[in-house]
């Protein structure tokens, strides 16, 4: 499995913090089994499209959604709106919850020419 290129700014318990301060229900029962950290500090791609999926329509509520950039750019090495310039929603969505090894393809979507 190739490495993923998104890494952690904080440590795995102050990133889970940011993330259960998005206010969202929804969103806090998907941490337990959407959000992984490998050992290195790096985030899996489905990970970071799944955070990312919240950023971009907080399901609908606005608060969740600021809360969920805010979380974002707080924890992770990219930030939400580097990705959301490259990223297209429709592949985020559909990607988010693969179970297949998508590393080297969220890379090269992620990664300028």
């Amino acid at each position: 499995m190739p490495k993923s290129q998104i890494c952690l700014k904080v440590s795995s318990d102050e990133a889970e913090k940011h993330l259960r301060s998005i206010p969202h229900q929804r969103c806090l029962q998907g941490i337990t089994t959407r959000w992984k950290v490998y050992k290195d500090g790096t985030v899996p791609a489905q990970s970071a499209l799944w955070l990312f999926c919240w950023a971009k329509t907080g399901q609908g509520s606005e608060n969740a959604r600021l809360a969920s950039i805010r979380a974002f750019d707080n924890i992770l090495s990219k930030s939400f709106a580097e990705l959301d310039a490259v990223l297209d929603h429709e592949y985020a969505r559909r990607a988010r919850y693969l179970s297949r090894d998508i590393e080297e393809e969220f890379e090269r979507r992620i990664t300028p020419p």
